[in-house]
């Protein structure tokens, strides 16, 4: 009896190392997401652009381009996690936009692309990163008629940006993330088993590691908080089949929204996370276009 009680108390501490390892390993990879990097420029789009660079308030610089079309109106693209400005759906909705007679500014956010920083913090601090962009715009004359379009995680700093940056006209959050820890563990439910099965038992070790390695608790992260501090016209885009931001949390950060804005709107269709651009292109572009154009004046 001594003998198996030995054993399996061997067994368990094996099982509590592995979890704690497998925790530190995500936790380091949530924070320091792989960077997507590319060669192509506006300038394969057929749009003239700069090179640019933007210092955040704690000193990292953000590179990223600058496409002008002769506008008064400008609109910050920002992308998700683990994606940058060479991502597919930002060429498209660069080209959306610059086509339809929009300055663009698309930059990497902190630790992605070719911008600087060590950890993302998924939309924390990125919010003030966006209001350093905001002052370079100014300082451009760019900064007059400003709106914002994000993707997943981008889409989470519109949110947060438009109940902070006073300066943002209007926004479009296309598959935000309502609640990182609920998008969090249904990305895990994508991974193959046995793995996926030792990520849910150590999601809980994985969210705290992440938290105290970004410096940001995770209710700072949930976009019910700021739902009813938006009062600037927004248009969210979600999908019924996205796998990673259920349906009903969208909703229900739509209703906490419309109680307080009635310039919110809401487009529902069948896309999957952040697809919508890509099978409803013409739709899509009909609706981003003519929002901004709207509110932009």
């Amino acid at each position: 009896m001594q003998l198996i009680f030995t054993v399996v108390a061997a067994i368990a501490a094996l099982l509590i190392l592995l979890l704690v390892i497998l925790s530190a390993s995500a936790s380091r990879r949530l924070a320091q997401p792989p960077r997507h990097t590319e060669k192509w420029t506006p300038k394969d789009l057929g749009y003239d652009y700069e090179d640019v660079e933007v210092k955040t308030e704690d000193g990292l610089v953000l590179r990223g381009w600058l496409v002008k079309r002769d506008s008064d109106r400008t609109v910050i693209a920002v992308h998700g996690y683990t994606s940058s400005r060479w991502s597919d759906y930002m060429r498209m909705v660069l080209d959306i936009l610059a086509r339809n007679g929009f300055n663009v500014a698309v930059f990497d956010m902190r630790a992605h692309g070719a911008s600087e920083g060590a950890y993302t913090t998924l939309g924390y601090r990125e919010v003030r990163d966006i209001s350093a962009i905001v002052d370079w715009l100014e300082s451009r004359g760019l900064g007059g008629k400003l709106g914002i379009i994000g993707y997943s995680m981008g889409g989470a700093i519109t949110l947060m940006a438009l109940s902070a940056e006073p300066r943002l006209r209007a926004g479009v959050a296309d598959s935000p993330y309502i609640d990182i820890r609920s998008s969090g563990r249904n990305w895990i439910k994508l991974v193959k088993a046995p793995l996926r099965y030792l990520l849910l038992a150590s999601y809980p070790l994985v969210v705290r590691l992440t938290a105290r390695k970004t410096g940001v608790n995770p209710e700072n992260l949930v976009m019910y908080n700021y739902a009813q501090k938006i009062k600037k016209p927004l248009l969210i885009i979600a999908g019924r089949n996205d796998e990673l931001v259920p349906l009903e949390e969208v909703e229900k950060f739509y209703q906490l929204l419309r109680s307080v804005n009635p310039n919110a709107e809401i487009w529902v269709n069948d896309a999957r996370h952040v697809a919508a651009i890509k099978d409803y292109t013409s739709e899509y572009e009909k609706r981003v276009v003519s929002f901004f154009s709207r509110w932009l004046q």
